[in-house]
């Protein structure tokens, strides 16, 4: 064996230790690192128009007024309490609206936020909005005007 074909062998050999290491590294932060999945938002069914809608854990989901695609309003969120300020999540079922994410803010003994949902060009009118406040979520359909 010419001293080239050492040196080759001795860095194929390198290389190969240091992959190990790598895969053995990556495998052990896997292991220690992952984070527990978080619980399914609990779906809520009630009509926004009819006023509050009651929430299981206690508390209350309020619109100001009916959601029209374009247009602000408020939702506010009663007698949930909450370390950090609660955030909603606005999608549409099978379509990428892109990111609609409002943080609610502290007003009085409860929380609010304005919101704005964009026009969707095919037309639909169904959203979600999914509240998330602590370690609960809910989850609540509805249509917009």
């Amino acid at each position: 064996m010419t001293a080239k074909q050492r040196k080759l062998l001795i860095l194929g050999a390198a290389l190969l230790a240091f992959g190990a290491v790598k895969f053995g590294l990556i495998y052990y932060w896997y292991l220690h690192n992952r984070q527990p999945a978080a619980p399914a938002a609990q779906a809520l069914s009630c009509d926004i128009e009819r006023g509050a809608c009651a929430l299981p854990g206690g508390g209350a989901l309020r619109f100001s007024a009916r959601p029209s695609h374009g247009q602000p309003f408020e939702i506010r969120l009663d007698g949930v309490a909450a370390d950090a300020a609660p955030t909603a999540d606005f999608t549409m079922p099978d379509m990428d609206m892109g990111f609609n994410r409002y943080t609610f803010v502290r007003d009085g003994e409860g929380w609010k936020a304005r919101v704005i949902l964009p026009m969707c060009v095919s037309g639909s009118r169904d959203w979600r909005v999914e509240v998330k406040a602590g370690k609960t979520a809910y989850l609540l359909p509805f249509r917009v005007r």
